[in-house]
């Protein structure tokens, strides 16, 4: 039987939702690639603002002690 989880720290908490929100904010940005026909400029947009979103997310993990490795 396991224990119950414990609380996350405020701090890890808000670090936890806003990696979330860009997660899905990137996710959002690659799935539209897949259902329209994009030009080769609003490809890289959509590409850039993906990766964005993701190093935000990276960074806000880290800040809370995930062991990410440096880009």
């Amino acid at each position: 039987m396991s224990s119950k989880p414990r609380e996350w720290p405020n701090v890890a908490r808000e670090a936890r939702d806003r990696a979330a929100e860009e997660t899905q904010e990137a996710l959002d940005q690659i799935e539209d690639l897949l259902k329209m026909n994009c030009s080769e400029s609003d490809v890289l947009l959509r590409v850039g603002r993906a990766v964005g979103c993701l190093n935000r997310a990276l960074r806000f993990l880290e800040g809370v002690g995930a062991p990410t490795r440096p880009v």
